[in-house]
């Protein structure tokens, strides 16, 4: 019997990490799919092509598909949640800068405000008493790389700009400080998202790409050679790492923050929420667990399928 086919797109490169683990490790053909993925990072393009049949899931649209079901009655659903927290929580200042306090009054240098990096930045700095709608810090839009807003801070133009990996270590080594924050709960990377009518109308598929699913975290976390193998001559092109030490780290931060059980954490939840409430307040009596059906990976779950691969 041949397997079954899924075609998956990813909404931001910084995905790909396990789903090329997810296809060269066997996972899913394991579980009897056959599954195509492939990256489109152009948001409304994923969400349209999912809404229209195109694709079948997508990996990625955290944030904005509250305010498509909450206003338009839309049906799309997450279903599993392979990471709960924010890792772009590298901060590079400039010198006299010693902690996330040190930079009230100050200019920091973030990507797009609006997406889901600056609104992370935005909440973060709330969190830790910094309103930026108060004028506690400024945020300050520059569009373009990692690599060209930490450099303007080492010149002195901003005071801190908040990066991932390798931009921490390489800021570092250009003669940056940088300060580890606090990792702030949030729903971030891989994300098995659909809708509900294609859950009713393939549900079998969605079972066997959930155990796919785990199988390939498991992967992931337990054969660290095979998955390094990977990420080298996979990852790595994609991600523009330039050395083994920089795959070692991205392997690190990974297997750390993969769930062995992939549900979102309620705290993830309400962080992301939080996102989606900063661009669209209207949407403040909806609630954002209804945008969630985590009952296969319960169903998993329950059947000791997980727990036996980690014995």
């Amino acid at each position: 019997m041949a397997n079954r086919k899924l075609k998956i797109i990813y909404r931001s490169n910084s995905h790909a990490p396990l789903w090329l683990v997810a296809d060269k490790s066997g996972s899913w053909q394991k579980n009897g799919l056959d599954v195509d993925t492939s990256p489109q990072l152009i948001r409304e393009k994923a969400v349209e092509a999912l809404k229209n049949g195109h694709v079948d899931l997508i990996s990625g649209n955290h944030h904005n598909l509250y305010v498509r079901n909450a206003k338009n009655g839309e049906d799309f659903v997450h279903l599993a949640q392979a990471a709960n927290n924010w890792t772009e929580n590298k901060l590079v200042v400039r010198p006299g800068i010693g902690s996330v306090q040190d930079l009230r009054g100050k200019k920091i240098v973030a990507d797009k405000l609006t997406s889901h990096a600056g609104l992370n930045i935005w909440l973060f700095l709330k969190q830790e008493g910094l309103g930026v709608d108060r004028g506690d810090v400024e945020l300050i839009e520059m569009l373009g790389s990692s690599e060209e807003r930490w450099k303007r801070v080492v010149d002195g133009e901003f005071a801190g700009t908040f990066v991932s990996i390798p931009h921490d270590n390489r800021a570092a080594k250009a003669g940056a400080h940088v300060i580890t924050a606090r990792a702030m709960p949030m729903v971030r990377g891989v994300t098995l998202t659909t809708t509900m009518n294609f859950v009713k109308t393939h549900p079998d598929e969605i079972r066997q790409l959930t155990r796919g699913f785990v199988d390939a975290i498991h992967f992931f976390r337990t054969r660290k050679r095979e998955t390094l193998e990977i990420l080298k001559e996979h990852a790595a092109p994609i991600l523009k790492l330039q050395t083994d030490e920089e795959v070692e780290t991205l392997y690190e931060e990974w297997a750390q923050s993969l769930e062995t059980k992939p549900y979102p954490s309620l705290q993830a939840i309400s962080n992301v929420f939080q996102l989606a409430l900063r661009r669209n307040p209207e949407i403040g009596s909806y609630n954002p667990l209804s945008l969630w059906d985590t009952h296969f990976v319960r169903e998993l779950d329950d059947s000791g399928y997980i727990d036996r691969l980690y014995r």
